[in-house]
């Protein structure tokens, strides 16, 4: 038998190293592509603010979402996988829509979706009663 709480913090144990990791190379690639437009702000504000927010939301998402499955309240569960709808737009957005998308941005956005995927999959089945861990006394 399985145990899905486990395999969630697995999960966001492992997105808690992966996010820094994709964070940092965003930021950098997007400062990259800022200096490589000599200065062009039209979308790169948008685009800015939007890898901000992704970032922002993620770091309380992942923070919410382990404390939440390690005291085994379900409502911080719940609240962080409603933050993780924000959180996914975000990245579609600088997979799809973004003013320029490098290739290597594009696999670290899609490794993020990935990620936040299993993690909604496992997150909901730790809200379900009968995938609860046993207690053996």
């Amino acid at each position: 038998m399985m145990n899905i709480p486990l395999t969630f913090e697995v999960l966001l144990y492992l997105n808690s190293y992966y996010f820094g990791l994709f964070s940092v190379c965003e930021i950098c690639m997007n400062i990259v592509k800022y200096v490589n437009r000599n200065g062009d702000i039209d979308r790169f504000e948008t685009d800015f603010s939007i890898l901000t927010s992704v970032c922002v939301i993620e770091i309380f998402r992942v923070i919410l979402a382990q404390r939440g499955n390690l005291t085994e309240k379900k409502w911080t569960v719940f609240l962080a996988l409603l933050l993780t709808i924000p959180s996914a737009a975000g990245v579609i957005y600088l997979i799809f829509l973004q003013t320029e998308v490098l290739r290597f941005e594009y696999i670290l956005c899609t490794i993020q979706l990935s990620m936040e995927l299993m993690e909604i999959g496992t997150g909901i089945l730790v809200l379900l009663p009968f995938c609860k861990t046993p207690q053996y006394y």
